[in-house]
């Protein structure tokens, strides 16, 4: 039984929540020389939060679910701090496997944790949505920026969420196909721009794995890939043909969404690493 599994059941039997005693980080980077120029700041709405399953804070949102995203937090952050790096993808095999919103609440709790800032980039060009669950205006997107029409900060978005920078998604048609500008100069610079950066994480929303060769066209420009999938949605066959295709990349290790061996009052999520996968 790995780390996570046993620190649920730990807080399960004690009837108590974990957050008192996982701790991401014991040294606080420093945060004063990050370079974030956002042009535009918005608001996030707590009940537009609440509706789309995001965590709001303010004891507005079920406790075990915030837990488990601490615990999701600690693990990424440990993986990404071993190793020097501060990029992170996030993909599914599939649609609807919750990557995205998986995507908004680590960030979201990485940010509230304090020690980091974090920017979260919606990549998945075909499909984005975290503009609408965040329940925020996408006037210029992430698609605007590689196309050479717009600079970096007039799409990075300051939300009313301390250390939470967004750049958002924007439907639009273009004669450029999706995987050439995911690999295009404009977007290894913007990951290059924080890659490296102490006391900042990038977070990427990526298209699902098996819609395209998008995700391979930008995995070898970030550190490390967490991989979600839904149980009950992804078939083990999608699971393996994902791991086959960024075999070459790092995958940080799975997070198992809608997992029936959590109480059904709540989504379970769990991290494994890697080394740990049969």
């Amino acid at each position: 039984m790995d780390h996570i599994s046993r620190a649920l059941e730990r807080a399960q039997s004690e009837q108590r929540s974990v957050s008192s005693w996982v701790r991401p980080s014991a040294i606080e980077p420093q945060l004063d020389n990050l370079e974030l120029k956002p042009s535009t700041s918005v608001t996030l709405t707590e009940s537009h939060l609440r509706a789309r399953h995001i965590l709001c804070g303010h004891g507005k949102e079920d406790q075990s679910i915030s837990d488990r995203y601490r615990l999701l937090r600690t693990r990424v952050l440990q993986a990404l701090k071993l190793q020097g790096h501060n990029t992170l993808g996030i993909t599914s095999p599939g649609a609807k496997d919750g990557k995205s919103l998986t995507s908004i609440n680590l960030a979201i709790s990485i940010a509230r944790e304090g020690s980091h800032k974090v920017v979260l980039v919606d990549a998945d060009l075909r499909k984005p949505s975290i503009a609408d669950d965040l329940g925020i205006p996408a006037e210029k997107g992430l698609i605007d920026h590689l196309s050479g029409n717009v600079g970096f900060d007039e799409v990075l978005l300051r939300t009313s969420i301390e250390g939470l920078f967004v750049v958002p998604g924007r439907r639009e048609e273009s004669d450029i196909a999706v995987p050439e500008l995911l690999s295009s100069d404009r977007m290894r610079e913007l990951v290059k721009q924080y890659r490296g950066q102490e006391g900042c994480v990038v977070i990427i929303d990526l298209p699902p794995v098996h819609l395209g060769d998008d995700v391979v066209a930008l995995a070898p420009y970030i550190d490390g890939i967490l991989l979600i999938v839904r149980e009950g949605g992804t078939s083990i066959n999608a699971l393996r043909e994902s791991v086959e295709l960024l075999k070459d990349y790092t995958i940080l290790g799975t997070v198992l969404n809608q997992s029936t061996e959590r109480r059904p009052t709540f989504d379970g999520y769990y991290y494994r690493d890697t080394k740990e996968r049969a």
